[in-house]
């Protein structure tokens, strides 16, 4: 069967689209229905509040304007010289233009008291003088600053609990010191009770986190104006339960506009719960607020959630077919691009040759992978994989400019290799070759060591390039060290064959060495130059004068010594010696290098030893 081309596949893939086309209408009018829904509601407890806000204030501020009026003429306007009884009746006539006031009074500096107030069928009446200043009455008025004016706590006077206002007279002229307007609690709880049945909730003032100062309940209970009750007293089981009620999210409009928001569990039950805080009326804070059971929110959400349903079973279909045919589209392109990824690592050992598929286009896309991963596998046998990686991850595609760098260089050279290699073939030399290779590159490689080149039997190595080290000297003692370990260990896996041992010279060298691109723009090499390298090979080569028979010769300049922090007992001093072409004598240390504990990488070559 002939291949289908994408252009065909998307063709079927049309009614999906409308499909698609379909659900986003549906979506986006279901996104607007319970936009709506929620915004209303937000409305709505906004109102409540609103009006439980409005009504508060209005009377609270009746109390504190008429207050504020009646000092004001006491202190510049006709009452500032009147008769103590002029005080009285100016009191009485302030009175009954504020309705919202149930009592107006003054105290004179002896604390005896005048006051007007409002009976139940409207009228005013005055009583006093009285001095009936008690101890809690002295230390409320004690406490308003001079010439200031505050509201204080709720105070229960003759069965009923107010609300009152006070004020600082500040004048020697008049027989008033101090004036006083309150404001009973029973209007509250009648008022919040009218608007709870108004929106069908249960409205309720809170004073403070821990009091009820009105609640439609108090009036069928007789204590509307009786006394602020504690919340624990109160009757409420949703009030009680505030505290560990969770935010509703929904509600963000009504936060913006400083409504707080709880579900609230009570008796098996959910409510919405609603309130505002109200500053400046007391010591405590006021809570204006209402709750209603949550079923005035899920049954907005349950019209919601079957008109979603209806939607999502159409949208199903269309997300079963786009799925398949995605999924039949997507799966050879993921797997060609996770193996991308992995030609981008030169992980090329992780990478499966994609399969042929029946769309065109993606079958020519894995046959041109197939071909480009051969080529490659070929080309990373002889280019060294890690060094390109550790480029590429330094941002060296384009290549790196040249530049001095302080870098640690190491040579190793295999003793008399030319009467080993005599008695072999050229298959069995290379083996040979590669598995004593494969030893050094191991040890080299476990302390991030970059393999420059093969020379003959030879390697030469190098720490500081292209990552900066500044442990590099540090890094290539400790790779000579474990060369030195695993050679040990290989040796005496020859003596096991009746096989002679394999002897090793290793030259290290530090200092300063030109790093980067070297070559012409047709064939370039990364790899590092200058006098630093020529001393490291010299140094390897006058093991041969140094030579004491171990497996493992290892000299290294007085400079490496001294970077990589060797102490006397781990080096012996083999002098100063004129290195071959150069020209100057260069201080030469032999590390002591007897077999240590085998690190993770001298496992690995132990085990490559082993086999």
């Amino acid at each position: 069967m002939a291949p289908i081309r994408i252009r065909t596949l998307l063709a079927l893939t049309m009614g999906g689209l409308v499909l698609a086309a379909t659900v986003t209408v549906l979506t986006i009018a279901l996104f607007a229905h319970a936009t709506n829904t929620f915004e209303l509601l937000n409305d709505r407890t906004v109102l409540i509040l609103e009006g439980i806000d409005h009504e508060v204030r209005d009377k609270l501020d009746s109390a504190s304007e008429v207050v504020n009026g009646v000092v004001r003429e006491v202190r510049t306007g006709g009452l500032r010289s009147a008769s103590p009884e002029a005080l009285h009746q100016a009191l009485s006539v302030a009175l009954a233009t504020t309705p919202e006031v149930e009592v107006l009074l003054y105290w004179n500096r002896d604390l005896v008291r005048r006051l007007a107030f409002r009976q139940a069928d409207g009228t005013i009446v005055r009583e006093g003088p009285e001095a009936e200043a008690n101890r809690r009455i002295r230390e409320a008025l004690a406490v308003i600053p001079e010439r200031g004016r505050q509201w204080g706590m709720p105070l229960l006077e003759d069965g009923v609990t107010y609300l009152n206002y006070a004020a600082d007279v500040g004048s020697a002229s008049s027989d008033a010191a101090f004036v006083v307007a309150a404001v009973s609690l029973e209007q509250f709880s009648n008022f919040v009770a009218e608007i709870g049945r108004q929106y069908g909730a249960t409205a309720f003032i809170l004073y403070g986190d821990e009091d009820v100062l009105a609640h439609p309940s108090f009036v069928d209970r007789g204590i509307a104006g009786g006394h602020v009750v504690p919340v624990a007293e109160a009757g409420d089981p949703v009030l009680l339960n505030l505290a560990q009620g969770q935010p509703v999210e929904f509600m963000g409009s009504a936060r913006r506009q400083f409504v707080e928001t709880f579900r609230v569990e009570a008796g098996g039950s959910y409510y919405l719960v609603m309130y505002r805080w109200v500053y400046g009326y007391g010591p405590k804070p006021l809570a204006v607020g209402a709750y209603f059971p949550r079923t005035v929110v899920s049954d907005t959400l349950q019209r919601l959630g079957l008109s979603a349903i209806a939607g999502i079973l159409v949208a199903t279909i269309g997300v079963i077919a786009a799925i398949v045919l995605g999924g039949f589209i997507a799966r050879p392109v993921r797997r060609l691009a996770a193996n991308a990824s992995a030609v981008a690592r030169l992980d090329l050992d992780s990478v499966e040759r994609p399969p042929a598929s029946p769309i065109a286009e993606v079958n020519e896309q894995a046959r041109a992978f197939s071909l480009m991963l051969d080529a490659l596998r070929v080309f990373e046998t002889y280019v060294p994989r890690k060094l390109v990686q550790r480029l590429v991850a330094l941002g060296a595609r384009q290549g790196m400019p040249s530049e001095m760098r302080e870098l640690t260089v190491m040579f190793t050279d295999m003793v008399k290799f030319s009467e080993i290699s005599e008695r072999m073939g050229a298959a069995e030399t290379a083996a040979f070759l590669n598995r004593h290779f494969g030893l050094l590159a191991d040890c080299i490689e476990a302390e991030n060591g970059t393999i420059d080149k093969y020379i003959g039997d030879a390697v030469m190595a190098y720490w500081g390039a292209p990552d900066r080290m500044d442990d590099h000297a540090v890094r290539a003692v400790s790779a000579a060290r474990r060369i030195a370990a695993t050679m040990t260990a290989d040796n005496e896996r020859r003596a096991g064959k009746g096989l002679k041992p394999i002897r090793v010279r290793i030259g290290i060298h530090s200092g300063p060495a030109v790093v980067g691109n070297i070559g012409v723009p047709e064939r370039v090499n990364y790899t590092i130059v200058g006098d630093t390298v020529n001393d490291a090979q010299r140094l390897e080569s006058l093991g041969r004068e140094l030579d004491a028979g171990a497996d493992v010769t290892i000299l290294l300049s007085a400079e490496t010594a001294r970077l990589a922090g060797l102490g006397a007992s781990e080096t012996e001093d083999a002098g100063p010696h004129p290195l071959a072409g150069g020209s100057h004598a260069v201080a030469v240390r032999r590390l002591n290098a007897q077999p240590t504990e085998v690190g993770a990488a001298d496992e690995e070559g132990s085990r490559r030893a082993a086999s």
